[in-house]
């Protein structure tokens, strides 16, 4: 058996469809998603009905899991504005998600084994491999959009960076992995592929998602068009400081605002006059 490896595709529907058109995805008998299918993206509708449709086994991701406490008080700020939109696509097409499955020796799962929320970074990978139960030979895993692979003692940890959000310095590129598990043991093999970002720009453009979050939305537009390292994390750190300074408060529409036009943008101009002229332009 053959499986197409992706995780984090964060609603980046034209990724997906040029993943799935590649030559190695054609070749796989099953999908393989490790969470974070929605946010972020203009599309979680249309990936999820996609992902379905394919049979896809789909795990669940910290954007899942929120889905879940979005009426706590933690989720009620401005800054959440874009999953709750995401949310609201979504309703009704979700189902159960499992947190991690095995394929063989092969423990799938989205981010750190038995946390949905832990970053992993190559240094923290020979603790985890030694901490694995002893029939697992490989560990696939997500969560933090950038794309390693580390062998230990044995044992191989692969993430094959996030699909429709990939934080590697190459914009308009969706990584992807494939699973060979026909030898003695498993094979993985990773590979990226170039995705029409115009397209991704008009299907922003047409959600509506913009609106109800421009600064957010704009974020995540711009992490898939240049792919900068921790781009979004950082961005909000800057706007978190930002509040801070001025007395404002992190989950409000003014802070956020007011932020956005001292935040160092690659176009110099508000998130909303980012949006209206794409839009004017017709990209």
């Amino acid at each position: 058996m053959r499986y197409l490896i992706i995780t984090d595709v964060h609603a980046n529907l034209t990724a997906l469809e040029a993943v799935l058109n590649t030559p190695e995805a054609r070749g796989c008998d099953r999908v393989v998603s490790l969470g974070d299918q929605i946010n972020y993206g203009p599309q979680p509708r249309q990936v999820m009905e996609r992902l379905l449709s394919l049979g896809a086994l789909l795990l669940r991701g910290n954007h899942e899991d929120r889905l879940d406490h979005l009426t706590e008080p933690v989720f009620r700020g401005y800054n959440w504005s874009l999953l709750h939109w995401s949310a609201r696509q979504v309703e009704g097409l979700m189902p159960e998600l499992p947190v991690e499955t095995r394929i063989g020796s092969v423990l799938c799962t989205h981010a750190a084994p038995g946390d949905l929320y832990g970053l992993l970074y190559p240094p923290d990978l020979p603790a985890v491999l030694d901490a694995l139960p002893s029939e697992v030979t490989h560990l696939m895993t997500g969560h933090n959009h950038i794309s390693w692979r580390v062998e230990h003692r044995g044992r191989v940890a692969v993430n094959p960076g996030a699909l429709g959000d990939w934080e590697m310095g190459r914009g308009g590129m969706a990584p992807f992995a494939v699973l060979d598990m026909a030898g003695e043991r498993p094979d993985v093999t990773c590979h990226a592929v170039p995705y029409d970002t115009e397209a991704l720009v008009r299907a922003y453009l047409a959600s509506g998602c913009w609106r109800e979050a421009p600064e957010m939305a704009r974020m995540a537009l711009t992490t898939m068009l240049h792919g900068g390292e921790g781009y979004a994390l950082s961005m909000v750190r800057r706007i978190s400081a930002l509040c801070r300074e001025r007395g404002l408060d992190f989950g409000s529409r003014e802070g956020w605002e007011q932020a956005d036009r001292a935040l160092p943008w690659p176009e110099p101009v508000d998130s909303w006059t980012y949006w209206k002229k794409l839009e004017r332009d017709g990209t």
